[in-house]
C-alpha cells in the first residue's frame, strides 16, 4: 500500500481504530473513541494464535487503519503473584507470552499502518515503571511494550507510522481488590486533581489528539497520564 497522509484529514467519522484487549482500559478507550467518531474495532480473544497474520484473519475485508491502540493483558497477568512462587510456565502465561503476542500484533498491524499513515499506541500500566508488589509478570510485559514503541517510531516513522506509549494508573487494568492500597504503597501524595483521569472523557480524547496533525512531530513518547498521582522519575 502507498501511504496515503491525507486520509487522517478525511474526517473523522470515516477514520478507523483498532483496539486490542478485553476488559478495561480497552473498553473504556473503545466507548470514547466511539463518541468521538471513529470506527471502532476489536479484537479481544485470549485464544487467538497471535502471528502476523491476525488482523487480516481477524478483519479479510479491511483495507488500512488509522489507529492500533494495544491494552492487551491476559487474566493470569492482571493476578496478584509472589514472584518466588510463579513457575517457569506462570512466567511464561503472564510475561513471555503478552509481549510475544505484542511484537506479533505490531507486525501484522505494520501494512494497515503504512497504508493509511496511522498511529499504533501502547497502553500499560505504571507499576512498569514506579513499582507494584506481587505484578513482576505484567510490569515486565508492559516495559517491554513501552520500549517496543520508541523502537517502532524509530524504525517505521519512514513508513508515515507513530507509534507511542501511555501509562495509566494500574487501576484501569486491575482488579479493585488486586488494585487496592497499590497507589497508598507507591505515592507520596493524594491525587493532585483528586482522581484519575477517566479513560473514556480523558484518555480517549489524549489517543485520539496524538493521531492528529498537530502532534506530527511527537515520536515514541512515553506519555504518563495518571493526574500526577504517581509521578514517576
Amino acid at each position: 500500500m502507498v501511504p496515503d497522509p491525507q486520509r487522517r484529514l478525511a474526517g473523522m467519522a470515516r477514520r478507523t481504530a483498532l483496539i486490542v484487549g478485553a476488559d478495561d482500559p480497552a473498553d473504556s478507550i473503545a466507548s470514547g473513541l466511539a463518541d468521538a467518531g471513529w470506527v471502532v474495532l476489536r479484537i479481544d480473544d485470549d485464544d487467538l494464535m497471535w502471528d502476523d497474520h491476525t488482523i487480516a484473519a481477524a478483519f479479510p475485508d479491511l483495507d488500512g487503519l488509522d489507529l492500533v491502540v494495544h491494552a492487551r493483558y491476559p487474566a493470569a497477568s492482571r493476578r496478584r503473584g509472589a514472584l518466588m512462587d510463579l513457575t517457569d510456565d506462570d512466567w511464561r502465561i503472564r510475561a513471555d507470552e503478552p509481549f510475544e503476542a505484542t511484537i506479533r500484533l505490531a507486525r501484522s498491524a505494520h501494512p494497515y499502518l503504512a497504508g493509511s499513515a496511522g498511529t499504533i499506541v501502547f497502553l500499560v500500566p505504571l507499576m512498569a515503571s514506579a513499582g507494584g508488589e506481587g505484578f513482576a509478570p505484567m510490569a515486565t510485559a508492559a516495559e517491554g511494550a513501552r520500549l517496543l514503541a520508541k523502537s517502532l517510531a524509530k524504525t517505521w516513522g519512514h513508513d508515515h507510522i507513530r507509534a507511542h506509549a501511555i501509562t495509566l494508573d494500574p487501576s484501569a487494568f486491575l482488579a479493585p481488590d488486586e488494585a487496592a492500597g497499590m497507589a497508598e504503597a507507591n505515592s507520596l501524595h493524594d491525587p493532585p486533581l483528586g482522581r484519575v483521569p477517566d479513560l473514556s472523557t480523558e484518555v480517549a480524547p489524549i489517543v485520539n489528539a496524538l493521531t492528529t496533525d498537530d502532534f506530527t512531530s511527537l515520536l515514541g513518547a512515553s506519555l504518563v497520564v495518571d493526574g500526577g498521582l504517581w509521578m514517576p522519575g
